[in-house]
């Protein structure tokens, strides 16, 4: 028991106590200590007038320009994503006259089923050469993706060249497309007959090249037979135009 007391007694003494209340230090010893004193004494100022990004809670703009723009943004209710995509857009010289073609709601879209005719070039414009080789390409409308408010909106034409078919996807305002033309609209009815009195109470003339019911039509491609005779449709249409520049 002796020899245990004893053996106790020296582990107390080399091991420290954890338990023992450690005296806080003074607050001399740090080199802060003048500035949060001088910081109590002096009255705080008020925070100044913040008002909320309109994009993050977590941001506020200080200037008064930041503030005046974020409460116009707010209160048109635009995104940065919309105006990017519209200011993109803008800079196509017939973005204006595209997009409501490839529209969702537009009175004067093109529907699938539709022919159309692209006209591409085979290089960029430039500065050297501002007129490159191109290459024209006749189809049927079967498909429409519209992407980023229309600024990536592209269209797949699909056409049967030696039985074999052929599909082409294009870019609406891609910097290689030199120009979009509508051969012969697709139309989910005719029009309507018209008497020798000038009335149009008769019943409606089938469509020329009926709409499709669908907006992919992508199940053409096992049923060939249904593609319409693009060829024999783009003919009629250059005859027409010839015969129109003749009368003129």
């Amino acid at each position: 028991m002796d020899r245990l007391a004893q053996c106790l007694k020296t582990a107390s003494r080399t091991v420290p106590n954890r338990f023992a209340v450690r005296s806080r230090p003074s607050a001399r010893s740090f080199s802060s200590s003048g500035s949060r004193t001088a910081s109590s004494s002096t009255p705080s100022t008020a925070p100044a007038a913040t008002q909320p990004y309109p994009f993050s809670t977590a941001v506020h703009t200080f200037t008064q320009a930041a503030e005046q723009a974020s409460a116009t943004s707010a209160v048109r209710g635009d995104s940065l994503l919309r105006t990017l995509n519209a200011h993109l857009s803008s800079q196509h010289p017939r973005a204006d006259s595209y997009l409501p073609l490839f529209s969702r709601r537009a009175e004067d879209r093109v529907r699938p089923g539709s022919v159309l005719t692209v006209t591409s070039y085979a290089t960029a414009p430039t500065a050297e050469n501002p007129t490159p080789a191109t290459t024209v390409f006749s189809g049927v409308l079967i498909g429409i993706r519209r992407r980023h408010g229309g600024r990536d909106t592209s269209i797949r034409l699909r056409n049967l060249v030696g039985r074999t078919g052929v599909e082409m996807v294009f870019k609406v305002l891609s910097p290689l497309v030199k120009d979009i033309k509508v051969v012969q609209r697709a139309e989910t009815s005719g029009p309507a007959v018209v008497a020798k009195d000038g009335s149009t109470s008769g019943p409606r003339r089938k469509p020329a090249l009926k709409a499709a019911r669908r907006a992919k039509m992508y199940f053409v491609r096992r049923q060939p037979d249904r593609l319409v005779s693009v060829a024999g449709i783009v003919k009629q249409a250059r005859e027409r135009e010839a015969n129109q520049s003749k009368r003129r």
